[in-house]
């Protein structure tokens, strides 16, 4: 579920500190002041790294983050097997990543400071390639176009963005070169939207509470998508029909709508077009696969966590 994220601890100094009393960390190099001076200065940043996660100290600032699903991998399966976020996290083993990250940064107040970006997500296997989905279903978000659409023989990726949220679709099939149809949907959130959730800290994400409701507003803006189903998979739909649905499925389309009195009934016109026709089958599809995740990674880890 969760995966990257990224704090900005509130003293820069404290953190400076704490890297220089620990002696366990990486920097440009050491200059001197002055030609007859023989004290040191510090070049920054400073850099500490334990597993994949970093804490960044700069002249100004103090940061920490990476993902907290490979530090897990990494700490259980060694950093060849575990430098990899395509298996389940689930919520059981993030409480036991973030047990870790503390005695790994013992010393320094990890909830010293506030969650700038988290990453809220799944990886999901699916029926067909990851790239089929991409490329016919995941079409716009909030009647926008991906931001970035990226489509290589390495990576087919598509990121929305829309206010303080971003979305990123990808396939981690062709990313890490598996077997299995597995695809990944994540909600990426910023610390405005965070701190409307009441979570601010990594300790803030101990509280079941609050995973539960990273769910719901995962689950309430995942209504912002249009996905459709391929319409040029179904015989019965005549070819007029196909031309106009496509032209409301351009981007374009609704950029030129925007400001104008009857938008918001255009949205609504797509949608029951969108449910007549039963082109509606693969969102259902997916709402039920993320459900049914995250009752597994949620509330069947609980019980596994309870019997050991």
């Amino acid at each position: 579920m969760i995966d990257n994220f990224t704090i900005k601890l509130y003293s820069q100094e404290l953190s400076e500190k704490y890297l220089k009393s620990t002696g366990n960390y990486t920097q440009s190099s050491w200059v001197w002041k002055g030609e007859n001076d023989k004290e040191k200065e510090t070049k920054y940043p400073l850099r500490k790294k334990v597993n994949n996660i970093e804490l960044r100290v700069t002249e100004k600032n103090s940061v920490l983050g990476n993902s907290i699903h490979k530090y897990f991998n990494i700490n259980n399966y060694g950093e060849k097997q575990g430098n990899q976020n395509y298996n389940d996290f689930a919520y059981c083993n993030l409480l036991e990543a973030l047990e870790q990250l503390e005695q790994d940064f013992k010393g320094l107040n990890l909830n010293e400071g506030y969650l700038q970006s988290l990453e809220f997500g799944f990886n999901l296997l699916v029926d067909k390639e990851p790239k089929y989905y991409l490329n016919h279903n995941f079409l716009l978000f909030e009647h926008k176009a991906p931001a970035i659409n990226k489509a290589t023989n390495a990576m087919n990726y598509r990121k929305f963005e829309h206010g303080n949220i971003a979305w990123k679709v990808y396939d981690k099939k062709t990313q890490y070169g598996l077997e299995n149809n597995l695809l990944r949907v994540e909600i990426v959130l910023g610390s405005r939207e965070l701190k409307r959730l009441g979570i601010q800290t990594l300790h803030d994400l101990k509280n079941r509470e609050n995973v539960l409701l990273l769910f719901s507003r995962f689950m309430e803006s995942f209504k912002g998508f249009t996905i459709v189903d391929n319409r040029f998979n179904r015989k019965d739909l005549n070819p007029e029909f196909i031309s106009d649905l496509g032209n409301r499925l351009e981007p374009s389309y609704w950029k030129n709508k925007r400001g104008k009195s009857n938008l918001v009934r255009d949205k609504m016109k797509l949608k029951e077009i969108i449910k007549q026709s039963n082109l509606s089958t693969t969102e259902i599809y997916f709402t039920e696969l993320i459900r049914d995740k995250f009752n597994e990674l949620f509330y069947d880890c609980d019980v596994v966590r309870q019997v050991a």
